[in-house]
């Protein structure tokens, strides 16, 4: 659907909502969660900062890793898995 379709629907469907005082409080909601999901992250920076150090250490071959096959090869074992 093109912009101008959905810009249209849209005032059209806001129009008949308005009218309509419980659509019009979940319409706030709605707003009011774009808001916050825009501005606000649910994940710590804390986190972030421990993602970046851990990738820098991991681009800078300090840190210790193992192959895939060896992860598999670990995983089977400690949860018996066999194929």
């Amino acid at each position: 659907m093109e912009i101008q379709n959905i810009r249209q629907k849209l005032i059209t469907d806001f129009s008949d909502f308005i009218q309509d005082d419980t659509k019009l409080e979940v319409l706030e909601g709605v707003f009011d969660a774009l808001k916050k999901e825009a501005t606000t992250s649910i994940v710590p920076e804390t986190h972030y900062l421990k993602v970046e150090e851990e990738r820098e250490r991991y681009l800078s071959q300090k840190s210790s890793s193992n192959s895939w096959e060896e992860v598999e090869k670990k995983l089977k074992v400690k949860f018996c898995f066999s194929y």
